[in-house]
C-alpha cells in the first residue's frame, strides 16, 4: 500500500515575523487609471468590427507599413498611448495609460486574422 501524502504545515514561532496590514491605495489607483484604457480599447474593438477600417489596416501589415497601422489603431482610440504589434496570423494591441510615467497597468489585447 501506498504512503499517504500529508502537506507539510510549518508551525508558527514567536520568531515569525507579522505581514503587514494591507494598503489598497496603489490597486484603487490602478483600477481608476484602467478605465479609460478600457473606454479606449472598447472604440478600437469598435473600429475593428468596422469592415472599411480592417481591410485597409490588415493591407498595411501585410506590407509591412508599421506606422500605417500604428496610425490607424491610434485613430481609433481616445487618449491612452497604443502600441500595435502584428504578425501574419494577428495583432496584439497594448494599451497603456496616457501618462509615460505611468507603470500602473496596462490592457493588451490579442486578436486573430489569420491561419
Amino acid at each position: 500500500m501506498a504512503a499517504r501524502y500529508v502537506p507539510h504545515r510549518p508551525m508558527l514561532t514567536a520568531g515569525m515575523r507579522e505581514l503587514p496590514a494591507v494598503d489598497p491605495t496603489k490597486l484603487e489607483h490602478s483600477a481608476q487609471s484602467f478605465q479609460p484604457m478600457l473606454q479606449d480599447a472598447s472604440r478600437i474593438i469598435g473600429r475593428l468590427t468596422e469592415r472599411s477600417f480592417v481591410v485597409p489596416l490588415m493591407t498595411a501589415a501585410q506590407a509591412g507599413h508599421q506606422q500605417e497601422v500604428d496610425r490607424m489603431i491610434k485613430s481609433a482610440a481616445g487618449t491612452s498611448r497604443i502600441h500595435a504589434k502584428y504578425t501574419p496570423s494577428g495583432i496584439v494591441i497594448v494599451v497603456e495609460p496616457t501618462n509615460a510615467n505611468e507603470s500602473c497597468c496596462n490592457l493588451s489585447m490579442t486578436l486573430r486574422w489569420g491561419v
